[in-house]
């Protein structure tokens, strides 16, 4: 089938029972993922205590996931784009309950990084192939709201876990905690039944399925393929070149994949080192452990509320202007974070840094999706999320370095500020060489057809 009017067919369907399957399957696998990621630091005080492990020890397995993350997001999002998206979403699921319910069963530390990363991998797979899937079923008026909602799944996942500890670790132990990870498991028959396999992979290799699957999105769809074949013929249609990880460094594609490798390493420094220390940086400069935690639970509140609003947002108006003003908008409420002010006024900032910083990050992941062809746009955004990974590790060690330095609340501040302003820079250039490139194609498309 013409590429074109397929992709044309996708963004002109109506919202229907077929794409909020779809998402609430995404919603669950990211929500697990969430989970997993969470989870280890709700267990941490029991397990120091029953293995008798040393600090050292503990920073290898919560490292370990990371790790993991990196290396699944890249190898997974790669084979997904040349094997189908759907198998390699379902094994990236079993690949990171299995090891988390494996965890339960080991007696070290070593054994249980191992697990951990394992589970890492499998996750760091599941993320961009989740991202990949709505990107491409997603009508196109509410794309950026679907991968939002379900990355949203990633904080539900994140205060499940503590929640969960919360009432069963004391009477139970820690092993449990982690046994909500077989229920993925348990459904994975179910996953296989109700996820669709990419449309353009069906489109290459199984066209028979890919009419069963159209036939979900619109019960008419032949004849508006019909029309829509009028309007692009196949002869008019360009070759892609097949799918191949170098597409992402082609000229075309260079400038973008290396800046977004950065705005991932900015987003992610700055949400993991504020996560980390954001409690502790209050507390040490005077604002009760009560108040401090309190921080926390208006930061991911914020996160929540922008995520969805400025992905609904960004559908109706684009990601052009949007987007920087998010990020440098993000810095601006982390450096007011920096200045000493009444509680409230304290409160209002940091829900704000969700509500901006926090929620470009998930924003950052539909422009990505967007910004490269379907062929590699599961490989793009893995390896964005894989480079990103580097930040994520960064920034609790930056935080705690700076908090080791005794540097003042606003110089604290300031220093996550700055990933903000240099993440807006980059997606401007981004937005001016995609703009000049799209000028240039369609000039020489021009005058090759006259």
């Amino acid at each position: 089938m013409n590429q074109v009017t397929l992709t044309k067919f996708l963004d002109g369907s109506e919202l229907n029972k077929f794409h909020k399957t779809l998402l609430f399957i995404c919603f669950l696998v990211i929500s697990f993922s969430g989970y997993e990621l969470s989870v280890f630091g709700s267990i941490v005080p029991v397990v120091i205590k029953e293995w008798d492990i040393s600090p050292t020890q503990v920073g290898f397995i919560g490292s370990s996931a990371m790790f993991g993350m990196m290396l699944g997001a890249v190898s997974l999002g790669l084979l997904a784009d040349r094997f189908g998206v759907k198998k390699l979403l379902l094994i990236s699921i079993f690949i990171f309950n299995f090891f988390i319910v494996l965890a339960t069963f080991t007696d070290s530390g070593l054994m249980f990084g191992v697990c951990r990363f394992m589970a890492g991998f499998g996750s760091g797979g599941a993320t961009p192939i989740v991202i990949s899937l709505l990107t491409e079923f997603s009508p196109k008026g509410s794309k950026a709201k679907m991968v939002a909602i379900a990355i949203c799944g990633n904080q539900v996942g994140g205060m499940l876990a503590p929640f969960i500890a919360m009432h069963v670790m004391p009477q139970y132990g820690w092993e449990p905690v982690l046994w909500l990870s077989a229920l993925p498991l348990i459904l994975l028959p179910v996953f296989a039944k109700l996820t669709p396999e990419s449309a353009r992979y069906l489109a290459k290799n199984s066209p028979a399925e890919l009419n069963t699957v159209l036939k979900k999105i619109d019960t008419n769809y032949k004849s508006r393929i019909e029309t829509l074949d009028k309007e692009h013929p196949v002869a008019f249609e360009k070759v892609q070149p097949n799918s191949s990880y170098f597409q992402l460094f082609n000229k075309k594609y260079l400038l973008g994949t290396v800046l977004i490798g950065v705005i991932y390493t900015c987003g992610l420094l700055t949400i993991n080192g504020v996560n980390t220390w954001l409690p502790q940086v209050m507390n040490q400069n005077g604002y009760a452990l009560g108040s401090s935690l309190t921080f926390a639970i208006m930061l991911n509140v914020g996160t929540l509320i922008g995520t969805v609003l400025w992905a609904t947002t960004a559908d109706k108006v684009g990601f052009k202007a949007l987007m920087p003003a998010i990020y440098l908008a993000g810095a601006a409420s982390l450096f007011g974070m920096g200045i000493k002010a009444d509680l409230f006024v304290l409160y209002l900032f940091v829900g704000l840094i969700g509500l901006f910083a926090f929620s470009a990050h998930s924003l950052v992941n539909t422009f990505t999706s967007q910004y490269y062809p379907g062929d590699v746009r599961t490989s793009g955004v893995g390896l964005a999320n894989s480079v990103g990974r580097v930040g994520g590790m960064l920034g609790p060690i930056l935080g705690g370095v700076l908090l080791t330095a005794n540097v003042s609340m606003t110089v604290w501040f300031v220093t996550f500020a700055v990933p903000g302003v240099v993440a807006a820079i980059s997606i401007t250039i981004i937005n001016i060489h995609k703009s000049y490139v799209e000028k240039k194609e369609k000039s020489l498309d021009l005058a090759t057809e006259s």
